[in-house]
């Protein structure tokens, strides 16, 4: 996984500014919030303008309410992302057996654009300075206000009508560059322990702080 797509991605938790939202997304909102608790399997589709080439992920993703998550690619290449609140890490492994993986060890605070982590989560009333629309029952078009979300210039969030679940997010970048996060076998409220959320750094890694 590139990991500056990837940062820009799944970064995005708690810069407050309410903002009017369709009923429709209320209604998420609230069962998300009630619920707690979301784990689901994601696929992820990454265009890259520059090389005209397209790059699919898959993983798993954990949100805990307020302010934890943990997005973790599996195929085809591992890597984790996982914060607890206050400290977030960018993990990825080693390539070979008996070389060091890396981590970025920052404040969540210090992460730049927070965007689809509230879409993922349903924190509507939590994105910061955005225009949200609805363009048909299901397809809502937000469109953040110029540099309030680190290069995001416009996101399309599909929800399920029937069941109030959030099952698709694409965030168009300044540049050409696009994302398309596609969610399934999603499950609200499990109960997951904090533990989920902090990151052990295993030994001989190396450790970037910022």
């Amino acid at each position: 996984m590139s990991v500056s797509i990837s940062l820009l991605v799944f970064s995005t938790l708690l810069q407050i500014a309410t903002a009017a939202i369709p009923p429709a997304l209320a209604k998420v909102e609230k069962k998300y919030v009630d619920k707690k608790s979301l784990e689901a399997k994601f696929t992820q589709v990454q265009y890259q303008k520059l090389t005209k080439q397209e790059k699919t992920l898959t993983g798993v993703i954990s949100l805990k309410h307020p302010n934890k998550f943990r997005w973790e690619t599996l195929k085809p290449d591992q890597n984790l992302f996982v914060s607890d609140g206050r400290k977030f890490w960018s993990y990825t492994p080693p390539f070979i057996k008996g070389e060091p993986g890396q981590v970025i060890e920052k404040k969540t605070s210090e992460i730049q654009s927070q965007l689809a982590s509230q879409l993922l989560s349903g924190a509507f009333s939590k994105i910061k300075d955005a225009q949200i629309e609805a363009i048909s029952d299901k397809i809502f078009k937000i469109t953040p206000k110029k540099g309030s979300a680190g290069t995001v210039s416009q996101v399309e969030v599909e929800v399920d009508p029937k069941t109030s679940l959030i099952t698709r997010v694409k965030l168009e970048h300044e540049g050409g560059n696009r994302s398309e996060v596609k969610l399934a076998e999603i499950k609200l409220g499990e109960p997951m322990s904090d533990d989920l959320f902090r990151f052990v750094i295993p030994p001989g890694t190396e450790v970037i702080r910022e």
